[in-house]
């Protein structure tokens, strides 16, 4: 029997999926041992995380906050509720740089990273991310 090492995992929600594609690339590129579930809205992320055994939680959850259905703030309102989910890394990953947005994801005590303007920036947001993941007690505040 072939024995597969398993990838570490990043679950994403996000509501753009050009966005979602361009993060799948570059860490593809960045990496062979994480892949990324990306997930339109809220919803859909948590009935995913809710069909998962312990074992196979992600390493890292990245949120928009201005997302259809279930929002970021609802999310993490919800994941933060959970003894079992409220353990996962979780950034938010936004448009926003609102003064309010940082004080909340301060009170919730995750990081919030600023989408940037440019292709590079983002490479090095998303490589950020992957040592996060890697090391999941950088996230705390």
């Amino acid at each position: 029997m072939e024995t597969m090492m398993k990838k570490h995992t990043i679950l994403w929600a996000y509501d753009d999926i050009d966005d979602q594609e361009m993060f799948r690339e570059i860490l593809e590129a960045h990496t062979s041992d994480h892949e990324v579930v990306a997930f339109p809205n809220g919803k859909e992320l948590l009935k995913h995380l809710n069909a998962l055994a312990r074992a196979d939680h992600p390493c890292l959850i990245v949120l928009d906050l201005n997302m259809p259905i279930l929002g970021g703030r609802e999310t993490l309102a919800a994941l933060k509720a959970d003894v079992e989910l409220s353990r996962i890394p979780i950034v938010l990953f936004t448009t926003s740089s609102s003064p309010v947005d940082l004080n909340y994801s301060d009170s919730m005590n995750v990081e919030m990273i600023t989408k940037p303007p440019s292709y590079s920036k983002l490479k090095s947001i998303i490589e950020h991310l992957v040592d996060l993941c890697s090391d999941p007690k950088t996230t705390s505040n």
